[in-house]
């Protein structure tokens, strides 16, 4: 049986895909495409976007910065656990 977009994005998510670009060269879609089956896959709770990079409290230059951190945190996919019931 053949599987649509939607659960081969959610598969490549459970997978340890978690960039956007990483998903649509593995489909061969375009990434605006994986993009709207995210929203989707958002908005019926199969994945979570989290963001990761460093926090305040474990930088190495938390005593002389004021908060502005020049680290770009980064926004990844995780499956919810709704998903990884199925």
């Amino acid at each position: 049986m053949k599987m649509g977009k939607m659960e081969e994005v959610l598969r490549l998510i459970k997978e340890g895909k978690r960039f956007p670009g990483d998903i649509a060269r593995e489909l061969g879609i375009t990434v605006e495409e994986v993009e709207g089956i995210i929203e989707l896959l958002k908005s019926l709770g199969y994945i979570e976007e989290i963001e990761q990079g460093p926090s305040c409290e474990t930088c190495p230059l938390r005593r002389i910065c004021y908060g502005k951190c020049i680290v770009p945190r980064l926004k990844v996919l995780k499956p919810s656990f709704k998903a990884l019931e199925e």
